[in-house]
């Protein structure tokens, strides 16, 4: 019987040529690695009206939201994080999804102009905190948009895609974010219907990925030495979070959680279905120093 990895679409060529596995060397050059501290915000009564393309976005219940996101919350602090809860915004229905506004890069961090115009008041609300965390806090200007969810760490490169919410302009500021960090930026089409990046890939470490094998057949997933290709039946495991050695992940995701215990991670299940309904995921509701 082949392994839980290979079932789950699992190369590796650094494991196979017997260098550390990608728990051990998961350093991200682009972000601050291994990650201290997580800024998280849980979701409001207002949650309900997330945008969202969803199916099922109309039965979004907010106190099942919150009471997963105190879920989420303990995960994190299990993975060693200091988790710093922001308050909730109710005059904000996407809040919680905090990793859309801002990158970390070099121990600084790129407030984002998000894509939804109804979004554009929640970067500045973490201005103060991520002040206190972060070295230096920089700022997109006009025409620029970003979503942080658009955009991941892989090397010695930002990974960023390009989406409905990520404009040329919104790419080259990043990409001057990134050179003052001795870091370059990698663009990577989305296909159809996506909505962000990190909906199809994540970055596992300096040189691993998990995401859909289409996405990661691109020139800007070259440096990845070792990638879990996630099968259709389990879409949702494409977007984790990655705190050292611990993996927390959607559950429902059988064969992709295997794969990822293979590589040596202690993977942390979780029911995230009501972030779900509103088009999140994981990573999208922390975001990492």
């Amino acid at each position: 019987m082949a392994s839980p990895a290979r079932r789950a679409g699992m190369a590796s060529p650094a494991r196979r040529a017997g260098m550390a596995s990608p728990a051990r060397r998961a350093g991200m050059a682009g972000a601050s690695w291994p990650p201290r501290a997580a800024l998280v915000r849980p979701p409001g009564a207002s949650f309900g009206r997330a945008l969202s393309e969803h199916p099922d976005r109309d039965t979004i219940d907010p106190d099942r939201a919150a009471a997963q996101h105190a879920g989420y919350r303990d995960a994190l602090r299990r993975a060693g994080l200091d988790v710093v809860v922001l308050p909730v915004a109710e005059e904000l229905p996407d809040a919680c999804f905090v990793d859309d506004c801002a990158v970390v890069a070099g121990g600084d961090a790129l407030l984002t102009r998000p894509g939804a115009p109804s979004r554009a008041a929640e970067p500045e609300l973490l201005a103060a905190d991520l002040g206190r965390l972060a070295g230096r806090v920089e700022r997109m200007a006009p025409p620029a948009t970003l979503d942080g969810g658009d955009v991941l760490a892989l090397g010695d490169s930002l990974v960023v895609g390009r989406s409905r919410r990520t404009n040329q302009a919104g790419i080259d500021r990043l990409a001057a974010f990134a050179a003052g960090r001795g870091l370059r930026v990698a663009v990577a089409e989305l296909p159809a219907g996506t909505l962000h990046l990190q909906s199809s890939v994540t970055a596992l470490g300096a040189r691993a990925v998990v995401g859909r094998p289409d996405v990661l057949d691109q020139p800007a997933f070259g440096p990845a030495e070792a990638r879990v290709e996630v099968p259709p039946d389990e879409a949702p495991a494409c977007n984790v979070v990655v705190a050292g050695g611990t993996i927390v992940m959607p559950a429902g995701c059988p064969r992709t959680a295997a794969a990822l215990a293979a590589l040596g991670f202690a993977v942390d299940e979780l029911d995230l279905s009501e972030f779900a309904k509103a088009d999140g995921g994981a990573t999208c509701l922390s975001l990492l120093l």
